[in-house]
């Protein structure tokens, strides 16, 4: 698949390098509007300078080419995807998905009139951690999920855009952690709760720290802590979970993965299968391997979904929920904490238009 990737900024100069080198793409085009950021890509990679751009459109005119990736800003991506879907490619947009439902719904509708697919690159989701959680979780593991427990502790160097951002933490990062507790716990939270704040020493110019809370139609309850200038220790990039079932509860952290059975502990620590039994009755379940991690992950889902036929696992359609989590956290948080309907919310952004 030939890709133009548009955007060469903090993720975008990363990403150039897993599009011309993974052997399943071919870096088709670069687009970027700052010069001097393309050159040094382009050269990075390889790529010839006729086939280096400062605008979409030019690229299009100009090379053969199946698919865009769109690395450009959030606020940015309903624009340049919209371009890239009316000119007849399928699409990979960074996350998140827009900055709005309405957006998001444009460019879904728009993939559906071009016969185009159209993925969110949630990245996260092809990790083997929570490859391995989603297993345990589908298999019956754990039970009946009622209660998890997040959280997520980093102080990345950032600069660009993300400093000045009203809600980084939430928009930027958490929709990785919100998108788990959709795509891989399994959870359709139904009300949101939410409140931000800014420590003293934060270089943000928004709140780059939150508590965030929600509740599932049957009950289920999620809390989430979270910080982009947290002091030590710090969480890995997936955070650390909790989750607690009827039959047993799970720990996730910094890639370990531990059962704790509740009912049956003689069955559990003799019988089940793939796990190593730990003191005090406490299964270590071994990562599961998966062929294609990360971004690799998210390109071949993106490729075996067009070539079957089918909409990718993080298909606009469904990555639009994992957004609306993230937009209905920030609404409570600039109402106080103020409960959010979910299902409500959804249907009036998307009459915002």
């Amino acid at each position: 698949m030939r890709i133009i990737q548009v955007g060469l900024g903090f993720w975008g100069a990363d990403w150039a390098q897993v599009s011309a080198t993974n052997g399943r793409t071919e870096l088709a085009a670069l687009v970027e509007i700052n010069a001097e950021q393309l050159k040094t890509v382009g050269d990075a990679v390889g790529l010839p300078e006729d086939r280096r751009f400062t605008s979409l459109t030019e690229a299009i005119a100009a090379v053969d080419a199946d698919a865009a990736l769109v690395v450009v800003p959030p606020h940015v991506h309903e624009a340049v995807a919209l371009e890239a879907l009316n000119a007849g490619l399928h699409v990979m947009v960074e996350k998140p998905f827009t900055t709005t439902i309405a957006a998001s719904q444009r460019l879904i509708a728009a993939a559906e009139r071009a016969g185009r697919r159209i993925m969110v690159t949630q990245s996260f989701r092809f990790r083997r951690g929570p490859q391995t959680v989603r297993r345990l979780i589908q298999e019956g593991a754990v039970g009946r999920i009622e209660a998890v427990y997040g959280r997520f502790y980093k102080d990345p160097a950032f600069t660009g855009f993300r400093v000045e951002m009203d809600d980084p933490l939430i928009v930027d990062m958490s929709i990785h952690h919100f998108d788990y507790i959709r795509g891989i716990f399994g959870l359709e939270p139904a009300v949101v709760r939410a409140r931000s704040f800014n420590p003293s020493w934060s270089r943000f110019a928004g709140d780059a720290s939150a508590n965030v809370q929600f509740t599932t139609a049957d009950g289920a309850e999620i809390s989430y802590v979270g910080s982009w200038v947290s002091r030590r220790p710090f969480t890995s990039w997936d955070g650390a979970w909790e989750i607690h079932g009827t039959h047993a509860s799970i720990s996730w952290d910094h890639n370990r993965v531990l059962l704790y059975p509740h009912g049956n502990v003689i069955g559990e620590t003799v019988y089940k299968a793939g796990t190593l039994e730990r003191e005090d009755d406490v299964l270590e379940v071994p990562l599961d391997e998966v062929p294609y991690q990360e971004r690799l992950g998210t390109i071949n889902e993106f490729l075996a979904a067009i070539a079957e036929g089918r909409q990718p696992e993080t298909h606009g359609g469904d990555n639009i929920r994992s957004l609306g989590l993230v937009l209905a956290a920030v609404e409570s948080t600039r109402r106080d904490g103020e409960p959010i309907d979910f299902e409500r919310f959804l249907v009036d952004e998307a009459a915002r238009g």
